[in-house]
């Protein structure tokens, strides 16, 4: 039995739901959230062990903190840039780059977690937003007092290179 006024050339879901989405758009700020956090919480719980496992001379959990590595070099280039800048170099690059490790240090670990919990607060459409925004700032949190206890107590220096 034929089916009556049925069109071949017509999608049989109205084309609404095709092209609106709003479970898509709810879906990408949570999974770049939860992908947030695992990279804390990784980087938080290897970053002890970044000196315990080498292969030769490199050692393998170091390459985790490669992210915050990089970040912490283009904030330290800009450190520097503003200390030649507003004339509070010392005239040598050694003293300039000491001073100014530790507020690159606290710059990389805070700004990323701040401006992802920021986005998440302003997005509207987002479920759990306070679950996602409490999770990611306590990662960030632990990932930051490691970093600094490990920068503090170790002798294997990780953020102390230039990729700039």
């Amino acid at each position: 039995m034929p089916f009556p006024n049925v069109n071949p050339f017509e999608p049989s879901v109205p084309s609404a739901t095709l092209t609106d989405n709003p479970s898509g758009l709810k879906r990408w700020p949570v999974i770049v959230a939860i992908l947030t956090c695992g990279y804390f919480l990784t980087s938080a719980l290897t970053l002890p062990f970044a000196d315990d496992v080498w292969f030769g001379e490199v050692p393998l959990l170091a390459f985790i903190q490669m992210p915050k590595g990089f970040v912490k070099s283009i904030v330290q280039s800009a450190l520097m840039s503003l200390v030649s800048a507003s004339g509070l170099s010392s005239g040598s690059h050694s003293p300039d780059y000491i001073a100014t490790h530790f507020w690159a240090m606290g710059v990389m670990t805070t700004v990323p977690a701040l401006t992802l919990a920021g986005s998440l607060t302003l997005l509207q459409r987002v479920p759990r937003r306070r679950w996602l925004v409490g999770a990611v700032l306590l990662s960030a949190s632990l990932d930051t007092i490691v970093t600094f206890w490990f920068e503090q107590s170790s002798r294997l220096s990780l953020y102390n290179s230039s990729y700039f």
